[in-house]
């Protein structure tokens, strides 16, 4: 039996009843926040880009485009809705340690469009989301647990590549595929599929490419599976075969019996919910320097240097000269730079701060020119923690260090903070009434018969909406 064989008999025998009613609860909370970043990221330059692709391409009537309503093909709901769940950076977060040393991080919630896509077209329960979102979450952490050595990353690699590998797989399970109709699907997606490091290295620009990795997986693995159920075949072994994934991609540095131990980890439990915008291996730092702000009512003039100490990986990741001086939204989300000085500007990191203007205001560059920023390999052990030390010009200096910062899986955010992070997205496009109607019909998503009713109220039904600016 190949390795995709063993996983397609897992995910099809799957059934919700096998789901906890912690974790119940726990997805129907991740899935209000992923809602409000696909929201947040409505009016981005990349959500309309994509937007007029969907227009273009296929006139279909299957789902449904968060906000403007547009309806069109899953394939396309999929894309434009992955993208704007991503754009910004917003959306919950999970991190591997192996062997005391920071390996991948990765963005869950990134199944979770393309399956509400997929659903509407098949006019899946609430109940089956549930579980295809578990599925979701179990096989991303379970695949990039396998992975050994060096990482994925120091090969060249992404992380969101696996959504070549598992996406067919959840989206087979909602197609209704038998297991050798999903063993093809993987082999069809999968070799065809790979993301480039080139999206996610310290030593580039971000682009708009950045927010349609894992959609872009996604989309093949709907299509995959779409080919494999009227008969298409894949190579089946395309994991442990001959030039397959271990060997090709991994060099033989993959432990295919983490994969294969994918069912009943309920990784979402464990996941982080993001309560500032930046890469999540950044958040103990920025969150002490906010702290500082605020408890101290430091004003930038004032300050002399500021000292940043983070973990190896991060001050790698995020403090290389590329993202210094961010010149778009994809970079200044990764510039721990950026991060520290608009902190300290603003004393806040939302959608707000990613805006033009604050990349070249010049008390933000002259706050920059004052960050020392260093990495530290003992904090890789405890990421996302983070030190920030700042010394005013007077002499007096403050210092905080932050392990666990508000959303961590330690430290969680509570109902009430996950909706009213939604509604921080969502009130520039809905009423009052729209926004708890979205909120009470996800905490309630094990009661309704068809999907498609929750995504009706995903749409903007105000006015104003298309006079939002565009966020660039």
């Amino acid at each position: 039996m190949s390795v995709t064989r063993e996983l397609a008999r897992q995910v099809h025998s799957f059934k919700f009843e096998e789901v906890p009613p912690e974790v119940v609860h726990q997805t129907k909370r991740i899935l209000v926040d992923t809602l409000g970043c696909a929201i947040g990221g409505f009016a981005s330059e990349a959500s309309k880009v994509v937007q007029e692709f969907a227009k273009e391409s296929s006139p279909a009537n299957e789902s449904t485009i968060i906000g403007s309503g547009l309806k069109t093909s899953c394939l396309n709901a999929a894309l434009v809705n992955g993208a704007m769940v991503r754009y910004l950076d917003y959306n919950d977060t999970a991190f591997i340690i192996q062997q005391g040393t920071y390996r991948t991080g990765y963005h869950p919630s990134e199944v979770i469009p393309t399956i509400l896509a997929l659903g509407e077209r098949q006019h899946l329960t609430g109940r089956d989301v549930i579980a295809a979102i578990n599925i979701g979450y179990d096989l991303s952490l379970a695949f990039l647990e396998g992975v050994t050595g060096a990482g994925m990353e120091k090969k060249g690699w992404n992380g969101d590549t696996r959504g070549a590998y598992i996406m067919p797989l959840v989206a087979g399970k909602i197609l209704g595929l038998d297991e050798e109709q999903m063993e093809n699907a993987v082999g069809i997606a999968a070799s065809c599929h790979a993301v480039l490091g080139i999206l996610d290295t310290p030593a580039e620009e971000y682009t708009m490419a950045k927010n349609i990795r894992f959609p872009m997986m996604s989309y093949a693995g709907i299509m995959a599976a779409m080919l494999a159920q009227k008969g298409f075949t894949g190579p089946k072994s395309i994991i442990e075969g001959h030039d397959g994934f271990v060997e090709s991609i991994m060099g033989g540095e993959y432990d295919v019996e983490k994969l294969l131990e994918f069912k009943d980890k309920f990784a979402i439990r464990d996941t982080c919910i993001k309560s500032i915008i930046a890469d999540f291996s950044s958040h103990g730092h920025l969150t002490a320097t906010l702290s500082l702000a605020r408890k101290y009512d430091i004003k930038p003039e004032d300050i002399s240097e500021i000292i940043i100490t983070t973990s190896k990986r991060c001050a790698e990741h995020t403090g290389d000269p590329v993202k210094k001086y961010p010149r778009n939204k994809e970079t200044a989300d990764h510039s721990s730079y950026y991060l520290t000085a608009i902190a300290l500007v603003d004393r806040q990191i939302g959608p707000e701060q990613f805006k033009p203007e604050k990349y070249d205001d010049p008390v933000v560059r002259q706050l920059i020119d004052k960050i020392v920023l260093r990495g530290d390999p003992s904090l890789d052990k405890a990421r996302p923690a983070g030190i920030s030390e700042i010394i005013m010009k007077s002499g007096e200096r403050y210092r905080l260090r932050v392990d666990y910062p508000r959303g961590h899986a330690r430290n969680p955010m509570t109902d009430q903070e996950v909706v009213e992070k939604f509604q921080s997205m969502a009130a520039g496009y809905m009423t009052k009434e729209e926004m708890a109607n979205v909120v009470e019909t996800v905490f309630r998503l094990e009661t309704i018969e068809d999907i498609g009713d929750l995504i009706e109220l995903l749409i903007f039904r105000t006015e104003s909406q298309e006079d939002r600016p565009c966020q660039k």
